[in-house]
């Protein structure tokens, strides 16, 4: 039903953007246009809708935890899909534009075309919001964060933007679309971040309940008084997305000052979880544990590699530790995803997950 009601709301506004004219496939008033401002209230209507009465009921935990909690939890879903359609529908009718060069839609054709993405879209953002776990919602945080600085990169005026950081594509000087998108893209990702900070404390809160040390470290009295942290780590991860949040927010040339304690705010968040892996996090692998310490060697080698040895600029640092840190994060989502269903074939009957939630509430 509420997917005939987008289906038609699609159609209905682009029999009247496109009264009396033949759109083209991308543009202004275009046909991807109009799709795209469609796509996108069908996106956030839907999400919506599915986190409110689908998400909350398959996963109860997430109506235990605190009401504004909750609130930064659906907006970041619902902006991260709705930004996600937008982006992907201008660029597919971008794409078609190039390929069918000059061609033009009579009025039926382009509402239809117009019906037909936002009723798929309303769909696919449902369905994906309604199955949001810690591993999907990475997977789309990571996908949105990289399509959001490419389109950004591409939209720079400036073409040499590189040879200055990567905030210089959230300054006005680098353009009106590289401007808005680079900072909406940071800004949506940090609220992004903080919904996947909910899911992910929810499975470290049972791996923290069904934590046995390890045999061969149970004769050391410091490894038994070790336990999980899923607090801290929340917490780090919660500064991490503060600290993007506000980078997207403060612009470099708007404050300078501002705008660097947003990034070594993240940054500090950011080595404190690498470098505590074993404290925050025990009974994970040994092997992620090293993982962990060669992120921080990693972090290190390409400072020495910009500021001592200037093998390359800025820009050249930031893609380099933007690039590990994400690799570390998909590494620490799958192992935490593969230990939270080893945990849940072994759990006992009478074990509720719901349960595990109350601490970090």
């Amino acid at each position: 039903m509420g997917r005939t009601v987008l289906f038609s709301f699609g159609l209905t506004a682009a029999l009247i953007f496109f009264a009396g004219e033949r759109p083209a496939l991308f543009g202004r008033w275009s046909v991807g246009f109009v799709s795209a401002v469609c796509g996108a209230t069908a996106a956030a209507s839907s999400s919506a809708y599915a986190f409110r009465s689908i998400l909350r009921y398959r996963e109860p935990w997430l109506r235990r935890i605190p009401v504004w909690r909750q609130l930064v939890t659906g907006i970041g879903l619902i902006l991260v899909h709705m930004a996600s359609s937008a982006m992907i529908i201008l660029v597919v009718f971008h794409l078609f534009q190039q390929a069918f060069f000059g061609l033009h839609l009579d009025v039926l054709a382009g509402a239809l075309a117009v019906s037909a993405v936002t009723g798929l879209t309303a769909y696919l953002c449902l369905v994906a919001t309604a199955r949001t776990s810690a591993e999907t919602l990475s997977v789309v945080l990571g996908i949105f964060m990289a399509a959001g600085v490419l389109i950004s990169m591409l939209l720079a005026e400036e073409q040499g933007w590189w040879r200055s950081m990567f905030s210089f594509l959230g300054t006005a000087q680098a353009g009106r679309g590289s401007f808005w998108t680079f900072n909406l893209t940071l800004i949506i990702s940090g609220l992004v971040l903080a919904a996947f900070t909910e899911f992910l404390t929810r499975d470290l809160m049972l791996l923290s309940r069904t934590y046995r040390c390890r045999p061969a470290l149970r004769r050391y009295k410091l490894a038994r008084k070790l336990r999980p942290r899923p607090r801290i780590v929340r917490w780090c991860l919660v500064v991490v997305a503060v600290g993007i949040i506000g980078i997207g927010l403060v612009p470099v040339n708007v404050s300078m000052e501002i705008h660097s304690v947003f990034v070594q705010l993240a940054s500090v968040a950011m080595i404190i979880l690498l470098a505590g892996t074993a404290v925050l996090l025990p009974g994970y692998p040994a092997v992620f544990h090293l993982m962990s310490y060669a992120a921080v060697g990693a972090v290190w080698v390409a400072f020495l590699l910009w500021n001592d040895w200037a093998y390359y600029n800025l820009t050249g640092f930031e893609l380099s530790v933007v690039a590990i840190m994400f690799a570390w994060i998909s590494v620490f989502i799958r192992t935490t995803a593969a230990m939270t269903r080893d945990g849940e074939e072994r759990e006992p009957a009478g074990f509720s997950h719901d349960s595990a939630t109350k601490i970090s509430s």
